[in-house]
């Protein structure tokens, strides 16, 4: 009996590491996909006006979650009755966000873009503290917020730094930050009137994508195939970089790893894309980094670390 009865433990144990390798592993992959992004903008915006850019990124990257979706039989007639709602979510999560961030990276190197985008979690702590009393403000959260803002404010190129690029660098960092609150203010609709629902993330991802393009459309003002036809590396980064993998390969990962993880652990993303947009936009951009940039990159991810260890505890 003894033997009977210890004999599952190693092979429980010898199948929960491969699983929790793949995890990690995921999420290592999504960190760095969404740390790209920032440079694919770049880009991808130096062709194509900034509204375009959202616009299709958003068709190409709700190609692999629409295909998603109908393999798993996920979408329903049934549910037009929340129309309202997938249309606020695709404000919120994801026109607000695409467009602010592209006219963010257009003015700022992609590397601090990156930086900056980073404050998402902390912005979202402060939001939530404000929109829903029964998360308040605890000395661990709020530590986070004041470390994660100084950090922005080290990263931020405000003295001119930009400038060399033609953009203005009060406008970038303005856009970034306008981009995170759309976030957080998405994560507070979800909470409100989402969760209640009892959608899953799969149709609920369908819907958002396929309302933000019909959003979106009527002032992305297409046409500029010719241009993209003749700068092959920013057409590629459009339809790749920031469509198919930043955005509909990246949530699809994002919802494997809150099943596999769960959603703290999934959050932990977060600490990846500032390291990888800054380092990537010195290889492959040149773009250079500062001393000072570096500090801020490392407050920017210890607010986050505060933020999600406080929602730990």
């Amino acid at each position: 009996m003894s033997v009977g009865s210890t004999s599952p433990r190693p092979d429980r144990h010898a199948n929960a590491s491969p699983k929790l390798w793949l995890a990690w592993s995921l999420l290592g992959l999504l960190g760095f996909i969404w740390g790209t992004n920032f440079l694919f903008m770049k880009m991808a915006v130096a062709v194509v006006p900034p509204l375009e850019v959202a616009w299709l990124r958003t068709i190409f990257g709700a190609l692999p979650i629409a295909a998603l979706a109908l393999v798993r039989g996920s979408l329903a007639r049934t549910d037009w009755r929340f129309v309202h709602h997938f249309a606020a979510m695709a404000l919120l999560a994801n026109v607000g966000p695409y467009v602010f961030f592209v006219i963010g990276t257009a003015h700022l190197p992609s590397g601090v873009a990156g930086v900056i985008s980073g404050a998402i979690p902390f912005v979202t702590a402060a939001i939530v503290a404000v929109a829903l009393p029964a998360e308040r403000l605890t000395r661990v959260k709020a530590l986070g917020l004041g470390i994660g803002f100084a950090g922005v404010l080290l990263v931020a190129p405000l003295g001119g730094a930009a400038s060399a690029s033609g953009g203005s660098p009060l406008i970038g960092v303005a856009a970034m930050l306008a981009g995170s609150v759309s976030y957080a203010l998405a994560l507070v609709y979800a909470r409100r009137f989402m969760v209640s629902l009892g959608l899953g993330p799969v149709k609920l991802a369908t819907y958002q994508m396929l309302f933000a393009a019909v959003l979106l459309a009527p002032f992305a003002a297409p046409g500029h195939w010719s241009e993209l036809a003749a700068h092959r590396e920013a057409l590629l980064a459009l339809v790749f970089g920031l469509g198919l993998a930043g955005t509909g390969i990246a949530f699809v990962i994002y919802y494997q790893l809150i099943q596999m993880l769960g959603a703290l652990k999934a959050a932990s993303v977060y600490y990846i894309p500032p390291v990888v947009a800054l380092v990537v936009g010195w290889a492959f951009a040149g773009e250079t980094i500062t001393l000072v940039q570096t500090i801020g990159a490392v407050l920017v991810m210890a607010g986050i670390f505060y933020a999600i260890r406080d929602r730990a505890g």
